[in-house]
Protein backbone atom coordinates (compact mmCIF):
# COMPACT_ATOMS: atom_id res chain seq x y z
CA UNK A 1 0.00 0.00 0.00
CA UNK A 2 1.33 3.79 -0.91
CA UNK A 3 2.44 5.15 2.31
CA UNK A 4 1.84 2.07 4.13
CA UNK A 5 5.09 2.58 6.59
CA UNK A 6 3.17 6.61 7.37
CA UNK A 7 -0.12 6.65 8.97
CA UNK A 8 0.55 10.21 9.22
CA UNK A 9 0.32 10.00 5.54
CA UNK A 10 -2.56 8.00 4.87
CA UNK A 11 -5.11 9.77 7.55
CA UNK A 12 -4.04 13.06 5.66
CA UNK A 13 -4.84 10.87 2.40
CA UNK A 14 -7.96 10.35 3.97
CA UNK A 15 -8.96 13.78 4.83
CA UNK A 16 -7.91 14.99 1.02
CA UNK A 17 -10.65 12.36 -0.30
CA UNK A 18 -13.33 12.45 2.61
CA UNK A 19 -13.18 16.10 3.27
CA UNK A 20 -11.80 17.96 0.07
CA UNK A 21 -13.45 21.27 0.70
CA UNK A 22 -13.05 21.39 4.42
CA UNK A 23 -10.75 24.34 5.80
CA UNK A 24 -7.11 22.39 7.30
CA UNK A 25 -5.26 25.40 7.96
CA UNK A 26 -5.82 29.33 9.01
CA UNK A 27 -2.99 31.81 8.79
CA UNK A 28 -4.09 35.14 8.82
CA UNK A 29 -6.15 35.97 5.89
CA UNK A 30 -4.82 32.77 3.83
CA UNK A 31 -7.18 29.71 4.45
CA UNK A 32 -6.28 25.67 2.83
CA UNK A 33 -8.68 23.25 2.54
CA UNK A 34 -7.58 19.38 2.81
CA UNK A 35 -7.48 18.49 -0.85
CA UNK A 36 -5.40 21.77 -1.53
CA UNK A 37 -3.15 20.38 1.47
CA UNK A 38 -2.28 17.22 0.38
CA UNK A 39 -1.53 18.78 -3.35
CA UNK A 40 1.08 21.22 -1.65
CA UNK A 41 2.21 18.45 0.06
CA UNK A 42 2.92 16.69 -3.01
CA UNK A 43 4.27 19.81 -4.71
CA UNK A 44 6.62 20.25 -2.05
CA UNK A 45 7.51 16.79 -2.26
CA UNK A 46 8.53 17.60 -6.21
CA UNK A 47 10.32 19.98 -5.36
CA UNK A 48 12.61 18.29 -2.47
CA UNK A 49 12.94 15.35 -5.43
CA UNK A 50 14.14 17.79 -8.03
CA UNK A 51 16.32 19.47 -5.90
CA UNK A 52 18.50 16.39 -5.09
CA UNK A 53 17.07 15.06 -1.89
CA UNK A 54 17.06 11.32 -1.23
CA UNK A 55 15.59 8.85 1.15
CA UNK A 56 17.59 9.23 4.71
CA UNK A 57 19.02 12.58 3.95
CA UNK A 58 18.51 15.02 6.75
CA UNK A 59 16.62 18.46 5.83
CA UNK A 60 16.82 21.65 8.44
CA UNK A 61 13.28 22.95 8.27
CA UNK A 62 12.68 26.16 10.19
CA UNK A 63 9.17 25.51 11.94
CA UNK A 64 6.69 28.75 11.16
CA UNK A 65 3.53 28.61 11.64
CA UNK A 66 2.63 29.13 8.25
CA UNK A 67 1.57 26.78 5.84
CA UNK A 68 4.76 25.83 3.78
CA UNK A 69 5.84 25.15 6.35
CA UNK A 70 3.27 22.55 7.10
CA UNK A 71 4.13 21.21 3.21
CA UNK A 72 7.40 20.93 3.69
CA UNK A 73 7.04 18.87 7.10
CA UNK A 74 5.27 16.48 5.31
CA UNK A 75 6.64 16.14 2.04
CA UNK A 76 9.68 14.90 4.08
CA UNK A 77 7.53 11.67 4.75
CA UNK A 78 6.53 11.06 0.75
CA UNK A 79 10.49 11.27 0.02
CA UNK A 80 11.49 8.90 3.26
CA UNK A 81 13.76 12.34 4.53
CA UNK A 82 14.45 13.14 8.07
CA UNK A 83 12.98 16.51 8.93
CA UNK A 84 14.98 18.37 11.72
CA UNK A 85 13.27 21.55 13.38
CA UNK A 86 14.73 24.45 14.33
CA UNK A 87 13.22 27.46 15.26
CA UNK A 88 12.93 30.58 13.62
CA UNK A 89 14.11 32.84 16.28
CA UNK A 90 17.37 30.79 16.41
CA UNK A 91 20.29 31.39 13.98
CA UNK A 92 20.18 27.83 12.72
CA UNK A 93 20.96 27.84 9.08
CA UNK A 94 17.51 26.26 7.67
CA UNK A 95 16.86 24.72 4.13
CA UNK A 96 16.18 27.67 1.59
CA UNK A 97 13.47 27.77 -1.03
CA UNK A 98 10.68 30.43 -2.81
CA UNK A 99 7.13 29.20 -1.85
CA UNK A 100 5.56 30.75 -5.33
CA UNK A 101 9.16 27.76 -6.81
CA UNK A 102 7.48 25.52 -4.49
CA UNK A 103 4.37 25.25 -5.59
CA UNK A 104 4.40 25.73 -9.43
CA UNK A 105 5.98 22.12 -9.21
CA UNK A 106 3.64 19.33 -10.45
CA UNK A 107 2.41 17.09 -7.76
CA UNK A 108 4.33 14.35 -6.70
CA UNK A 109 3.55 10.94 -7.92
CA UNK A 110 4.29 7.95 -5.22
CA UNK A 111 7.05 7.43 -2.70
CA UNK A 112 10.43 6.82 -1.81
CA UNK A 113 10.94 2.51 -2.28
CA UNK A 114 11.37 0.67 0.90
CA UNK A 115 11.09 3.18 3.92
CA UNK A 116 9.51 1.42 7.07
CA UNK A 117 7.26 2.78 10.43
CA UNK A 118 10.06 2.09 12.56
CA UNK A 119 13.09 4.67 10.30
CA UNK A 120 13.72 8.06 11.60
CA UNK A 121 11.62 10.92 10.24
CA UNK A 122 12.18 13.56 12.61
CA UNK A 123 14.42 15.14 14.93
CA UNK A 124 13.65 17.60 17.67
CA UNK A 125 16.11 18.99 20.06
CA UNK A 126 15.34 19.10 23.88
CA UNK A 127 15.18 22.33 25.49
CA UNK A 128 17.90 21.32 28.17
CA UNK A 129 16.52 22.15 31.56
CA UNK A 130 18.58 19.74 33.03
CA UNK A 131 21.82 18.92 30.97
CA UNK A 132 23.33 19.81 27.98
CA UNK A 133 20.54 19.71 24.84
CA UNK A 134 19.88 16.09 23.22
CA UNK A 135 18.62 15.51 19.38
CA UNK A 136 15.70 13.02 19.67
CA UNK A 137 14.92 11.09 16.91
CA UNK A 138 11.13 9.77 16.27
CA UNK A 139 10.08 7.12 13.54
CA UNK A 140 7.02 7.45 11.28
CA UNK A 141 5.43 5.12 13.76
CA UNK A 142 6.45 7.26 16.87
CA UNK A 143 5.10 10.62 15.63
CA UNK A 144 1.78 8.96 14.52
CA UNK A 145 0.67 7.27 17.83
CA UNK A 146 1.99 10.30 19.99
CA UNK A 147 -1.03 12.49 18.17
CA UNK A 148 -3.01 9.56 18.29
CA UNK A 149 -2.55 8.37 21.98
CA UNK A 150 -3.07 12.70 22.74
CA UNK A 151 -6.36 13.33 20.32
CA UNK A 152 -7.85 9.33 21.94
CA UNK A 153 -7.20 11.07 25.51
CA UNK A 154 -8.19 14.55 25.31
CA UNK A 155 -10.99 13.68 22.88
CA UNK A 156 -10.71 15.66 19.94
CA UNK A 157 -12.17 15.10 16.68
CA UNK A 158 -12.91 16.58 13.17
CA UNK A 159 -15.34 18.95 14.48
CA UNK A 160 -12.87 20.53 16.46
CA UNK A 161 -11.28 24.36 15.93
CA UNK A 162 -7.77 24.34 17.54
CA UNK A 163 -5.64 27.59 18.00
CA UNK A 164 -1.80 26.32 17.43
CA UNK A 165 -0.22 28.66 19.39
CA UNK A 166 2.56 27.01 21.39
CA UNK A 167 5.90 26.69 19.19
CA UNK A 168 5.78 23.88 16.80
CA UNK A 169 9.73 23.30 16.61
CA UNK A 170 8.85 21.73 20.42
CA UNK A 171 6.99 18.46 20.90
CA UNK A 172 4.07 20.12 22.86
CA UNK A 173 3.25 22.63 19.56
CA UNK A 174 4.15 19.88 17.12
CA UNK A 175 2.05 17.61 17.91
CA UNK A 176 -0.86 19.82 18.79
CA UNK A 177 -0.80 20.64 15.14
CA UNK A 178 -0.17 17.04 13.26
CA UNK A 179 -3.07 15.54 15.75
CA UNK A 180 -5.68 18.84 14.49
CA UNK A 181 -4.67 17.71 10.99
CA UNK A 182 -4.75 13.88 11.21
CA UNK A 183 -8.54 14.25 13.02
CA UNK A 184 -9.69 16.22 9.91
CA UNK A 185 -9.76 19.43 12.36
CA UNK A 186 -9.28 23.24 11.66
CA UNK A 187 -6.25 24.20 12.70
CA UNK A 188 -5.64 28.13 13.25
CA UNK A 189 -1.93 29.17 13.26
CA UNK A 190 -0.95 32.21 15.95
CA UNK A 191 2.63 33.85 16.42
CA UNK A 192 2.35 33.35 20.46
CA UNK A 193 0.28 34.43 23.20
CA UNK A 194 1.80 37.46 23.50
CA UNK A 195 -1.22 39.41 22.11
CA UNK A 196 -3.55 38.36 24.14
CA UNK A 197 -6.56 40.34 21.94
CA UNK A 198 -5.85 38.66 19.08
CA UNK A 199 -6.38 35.29 20.94
CA UNK A 200 -9.81 36.17 22.18
CA UNK A 201 -10.58 37.21 18.55
CA UNK A 202 -9.42 34.19 17.24
CA UNK A 203 -11.37 32.04 19.62
CA UNK A 204 -14.53 34.58 19.23
CA UNK A 205 -13.90 34.38 15.15
CA UNK A 206 -13.22 31.38 14.36
CA UNK A 207 -15.36 29.18 16.65
CA UNK A 208 -12.48 28.31 18.48
CA UNK A 209 -13.26 25.24 20.55
CA UNK A 210 -9.20 23.40 21.70
CA UNK A 211 -5.92 24.14 22.33
CA UNK A 212 -2.75 23.46 24.00
CA UNK A 213 -0.81 25.65 26.05
CA UNK A 214 1.84 25.60 29.19
CA UNK A 215 0.79 27.19 32.50
CA UNK A 216 3.30 30.22 32.15
CA UNK A 217 1.47 31.41 29.10
CA UNK A 218 -1.90 30.27 30.58
CA UNK A 219 -0.84 32.97 33.74
CA UNK A 220 -0.40 35.46 31.22
CA UNK A 221 -3.78 35.27 29.12
CA UNK A 222 -5.42 34.99 32.57
CA UNK A 223 -3.64 38.32 33.75
CA UNK A 224 -4.55 39.99 30.86
CA UNK A 225 -7.55 39.24 29.83
CA UNK A 226 -9.04 38.56 33.53
CA UNK A 227 -11.95 36.04 33.58
CA UNK A 228 -12.56 37.18 29.87
CA UNK A 229 -12.08 33.48 29.05
CA UNK A 230 -15.07 32.31 30.99
CA UNK A 231 -17.79 34.05 28.25
CA UNK A 232 -16.41 30.80 26.25
CA UNK A 233 -17.10 28.15 28.84
CA UNK A 234 -19.48 26.51 26.74
CA UNK A 235 -17.74 26.39 23.48
CA UNK A 236 -14.43 25.38 24.29
CA UNK A 237 -14.45 21.66 24.44
CA UNK A 238 -10.78 21.16 26.17
CA UNK A 239 -7.69 22.40 26.68
CA UNK A 240 -4.53 20.73 27.88
CA UNK A 241 -1.76 21.95 29.61
CA UNK A 242 1.82 20.55 29.01
CA UNK A 243 5.88 21.41 29.23
CA UNK A 244 5.64 21.96 33.40
CA UNK A 245 3.57 21.68 36.24
CA UNK A 246 0.37 24.18 37.52
CA UNK A 247 -0.08 25.21 40.76
CA UNK A 248 -2.89 23.84 42.44
CA UNK A 249 -5.06 27.05 42.68
CA UNK A 250 -4.14 27.27 39.44
CA UNK A 251 -6.32 24.03 39.09
CA UNK A 252 -9.24 24.94 40.48
CA UNK A 253 -8.88 28.16 38.88
CA UNK A 254 -9.19 26.99 35.36
CA UNK A 255 -11.89 24.99 36.28
CA UNK A 256 -14.06 27.24 38.37
CA UNK A 257 -13.58 29.31 34.54
CA UNK A 258 -14.47 26.62 32.79
CA UNK A 259 -16.85 23.69 34.23
CA UNK A 260 -17.50 22.35 31.27
CA UNK A 261 -13.99 21.94 29.35
CA UNK A 262 -12.45 19.16 29.88
CA UNK A 263 -9.05 20.25 30.82
CA UNK A 264 -5.70 17.62 30.89
CA UNK A 265 -2.59 18.43 31.75
CA UNK A 266 0.19 15.91 30.16
CA UNK A 267 3.19 14.50 31.68
CA UNK A 268 6.19 13.77 28.92
CA UNK A 269 9.10 14.51 27.56
CA UNK A 270 10.44 15.31 24.07
CA UNK A 271 11.90 11.43 24.11
CA UNK A 272 8.54 9.93 25.08
CA UNK A 273 6.10 12.54 23.97
CA UNK A 274 2.61 12.46 26.50
CA UNK A 275 3.02 9.58 28.44
CA UNK A 276 0.78 10.43 31.04
CA UNK A 277 -2.67 12.51 31.44
CA UNK A 278 -4.62 13.79 34.25
CA UNK A 279 -8.16 15.17 33.89
CA UNK A 280 -8.91 18.53 36.63
CA UNK A 281 -12.05 17.38 37.12
CA UNK A 282 -10.44 13.89 38.93
CA UNK A 283 -10.45 16.26 41.89
CA UNK A 284 -8.98 13.39 44.13
CA UNK A 285 -6.16 12.94 42.28
CA UNK A 286 -5.07 16.28 41.41
CA UNK A 287 -1.55 16.50 42.83
CA UNK A 288 -0.94 13.36 40.85
CA UNK A 289 0.51 13.55 36.94
CA UNK A 290 -2.38 10.76 36.26
CA UNK A 291 -2.23 7.29 34.37
CA UNK A 292 -0.29 6.06 31.50
CA UNK A 293 -2.52 8.20 28.27
CA UNK A 294 -3.24 4.97 26.53
CA UNK A 295 -2.97 1.17 26.68
CA UNK A 296 0.00 0.53 24.48
CA UNK A 297 2.01 2.95 27.20
CA UNK A 298 3.42 1.63 30.07
CA UNK A 299 5.33 3.32 33.05
CA UNK A 300 7.58 1.58 36.09
CA UNK A 301 9.23 3.04 38.71
CA UNK A 302 12.74 1.53 38.57
CA UNK A 303 15.35 2.19 41.36
CA UNK A 304 13.04 5.71 41.91
CA UNK A 305 13.27 6.52 38.52
CA UNK A 306 10.22 7.12 36.41
CA UNK A 307 10.51 5.10 33.07
CA UNK A 308 8.45 4.75 30.19
CA UNK A 309 8.28 2.58 27.12
CA UNK A 310 5.49 2.94 24.34
CA UNK A 311 4.84 3.16 20.81
CA UNK A 312 4.87 6.74 21.29
CA UNK A 313 8.52 6.63 22.89
CA UNK A 314 11.76 7.60 20.69
CA UNK A 315 14.16 5.35 18.67
CA UNK A 316 17.05 6.81 20.26
CA UNK A 317 19.36 9.38 20.73
CA UNK A 318 21.61 11.31 17.73
CA UNK A 319 24.85 10.95 19.34
CA UNK A 320 25.49 7.43 20.19
CA UNK A 321 27.01 8.61 23.50
CA UNK A 322 23.20 9.83 24.54
CA UNK A 323 21.83 6.46 23.81
CA UNK A 324 24.89 4.17 27.12
CA UNK A 325 22.22 5.35 29.74
CA UNK A 326 18.86 6.46 28.04
CA UNK A 327 17.09 3.08 28.53
CA UNK A 328 16.11 0.38 31.46
CA UNK A 329 15.22 -3.02 30.45
CA UNK A 330 13.86 -1.51 26.84
CA UNK A 331 11.93 1.23 29.15
CA UNK A 332 12.78 5.42 28.66
CA UNK A 333 14.33 6.88 31.83
CA UNK A 334 12.91 10.19 31.88
CA UNK A 335 15.04 11.32 34.85
CA UNK A 336 12.29 12.37 37.13
CA UNK A 337 11.57 10.89 40.74
CA UNK A 338 8.30 9.65 41.17
CA UNK A 339 5.99 6.67 42.60
CA UNK A 340 2.89 4.95 41.69
CA UNK A 341 0.30 4.46 44.27
CA UNK A 342 -2.12 1.21 44.64
CA UNK A 343 -4.80 3.08 42.71
CA UNK A 344 -2.20 3.62 39.89
CA UNK A 345 -1.81 7.13 39.85
CA UNK A 346 1.47 8.32 39.27
CA UNK A 347 3.15 11.13 41.40
CA UNK A 348 6.83 13.20 40.62
CA UNK A 349 8.59 14.04 43.57
CA UNK A 350 10.91 15.80 41.18
CA UNK A 351 14.18 15.54 38.74
CA UNK A 352 16.50 13.78 39.83
CA UNK A 353 19.23 16.21 38.65
CA UNK A 354 17.12 18.80 40.36
CA UNK A 355 16.74 17.20 43.78
CA UNK A 356 18.05 19.01 46.76
CA UNK A 357 20.11 16.77 49.52
CA UNK A 358 19.34 18.15 52.91
CA UNK A 359 21.23 16.24 55.03
CA UNK A 360 20.83 12.76 53.13
CA UNK A 361 17.17 13.37 52.58
CA UNK A 362 16.28 14.18 49.13
CA UNK A 363 13.62 17.41 48.63
CA UNK A 364 11.97 17.77 45.42
CA UNK A 365 12.37 21.95 44.83
CA UNK A 366 8.86 21.20 42.72
CA UNK A 367 6.93 20.30 46.07
CA UNK A 368 8.76 22.98 48.10
CA UNK A 369 7.49 25.79 45.42
CA UNK A 370 4.01 23.72 45.44
CA UNK A 371 3.78 24.87 49.75
CA UNK A 372 4.86 28.23 49.32
CA UNK A 373 2.21 29.19 46.67
CA UNK A 374 -0.35 27.37 48.31
CA UNK A 375 -0.57 29.82 51.21
CA UNK A 376 -0.44 33.18 49.18
CA UNK A 377 2.01 33.23 47.10
CA UNK A 378 1.52 33.79 43.00
CA UNK A 379 4.89 32.24 42.00
CA UNK A 380 8.30 31.09 43.32
CA UNK A 381 11.44 29.18 42.42
CA UNK A 382 13.11 26.96 44.57
CA UNK A 383 17.10 25.77 44.26
CA UNK A 384 19.77 24.34 46.35
CA UNK A 385 21.75 26.50 48.85
CA UNK A 386 25.20 25.61 50.04
CA UNK A 387 25.27 25.00 53.85
CA UNK A 388 28.07 23.58 56.25
CA UNK A 389 26.50 21.01 58.03
CA UNK A 390 23.74 19.59 55.77
CA UNK A 391 25.44 20.14 52.57
CA UNK A 392 22.72 21.69 50.68
CA UNK A 393 19.40 23.44 52.20
CA UNK A 394 16.32 24.92 49.81
CA UNK A 395 16.22 28.30 48.71
CA UNK A 396 13.09 30.11 47.79
CA UNK A 397 13.23 33.03 45.39
CA UNK A 398 10.01 34.62 45.39
CA UNK A 399 8.36 36.33 42.46
CA UNK A 400 8.37 40.32 43.97
CA UNK A 401 5.03 41.76 43.48
CA UNK A 402 3.09 37.82 43.78
CA UNK A 403 2.41 37.98 47.31
CA UNK A 404 1.25 40.89 50.03
CA UNK A 405 3.50 38.58 52.69
CA UNK A 406 7.06 39.34 53.74
CA UNK A 407 9.88 37.03 53.11
CA UNK A 408 9.52 36.69 57.15
CA UNK A 409 6.09 35.88 56.94
CA UNK A 410 6.27 33.29 54.59
CA UNK A 411 9.14 31.42 56.48
CA UNK A 412 6.96 31.70 59.29
CA UNK A 413 4.06 30.18 57.83
CA UNK A 414 6.22 27.59 56.59
CA UNK A 415 7.32 26.36 59.71
CA UNK A 416 4.39 26.27 61.20
CA UNK A 417 2.46 24.58 58.61
CA UNK A 418 5.56 22.06 58.01
CA UNK A 419 6.82 21.65 61.18
CA UNK A 420 6.84 17.81 60.50
CA UNK A 421 9.05 18.28 57.61
CA UNK A 422 11.33 20.82 58.29
CA UNK A 423 14.30 19.80 56.49
CA UNK A 424 11.89 20.93 53.38
CA UNK A 425 11.33 24.52 54.67
CA UNK A 426 13.94 27.24 52.92
CA UNK A 427 16.54 28.51 54.83
CA UNK A 428 17.23 31.08 52.56
CA UNK A 429 14.10 33.55 51.10
CA UNK A 430 15.08 36.24 48.21
CA UNK A 431 12.65 38.36 46.34
CA UNK A 432 13.39 37.90 42.05
CA UNK A 433 11.98 39.79 39.72
CA UNK A 434 11.50 37.44 36.87
CA UNK A 435 11.44 33.85 37.29
CA UNK A 436 13.64 32.71 34.58
CA UNK A 437 11.67 30.25 31.74
CA UNK A 438 12.38 29.12 28.74
CA UNK A 439 10.34 29.47 25.65
CA UNK A 440 8.47 26.75 26.76
CA UNK A 441 7.43 27.78 29.99
CA UNK A 442 9.85 25.66 32.01
CA UNK A 443 11.14 26.95 34.87
CA UNK A 444 15.26 27.24 34.87
CA UNK A 445 16.65 26.22 37.65
CA UNK A 446 20.20 25.91 36.71
CA UNK A 447 19.59 29.58 35.74
CA UNK A 448 20.53 30.73 38.87
CA UNK A 449 22.64 27.73 40.66
CA UNK A 450 24.87 28.18 37.60
CA UNK A 451 24.73 23.80 38.22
Amino acid sequence: MLYSYSPSLLKLLANAERLPDKVAIIAGDEQVNYSSLWLNIRKAATWLDVHGFKKNDRVVLCAKKEPHYVYMYFATMILGLIHELADPDSDTETLQYDVNDVLSCAPFEGCAEGVQEHDITEILHTTGTTSKPKSVCLSHFNIYWAAKNTSDFVQNDENDVEVVVMPVCHAFGCRRLTLTLLNGATAVLLPNFANVQLLIRTIEKYHVTTWGMAPAAWAYVRKISGTRISKYKDQIRHIEFGTAAMPMAGKKEVVELLPNTRICHNYGLTESNRSAMIEYHDTEHLNSIGKPIADNVEIRVINGEICVHGNQTMECYLDPEDNAVAFVDGFFRTGDCGYISEEGYIYLTGRAKEMINVGGKKVSPVEVEEMICNFGVGDCICTSSPHDMLGETVKAYILRGSTELSLEQIDENMKKLHAQEIYKCPTVYEWIDEIPVNSLGKKQRRALTGK
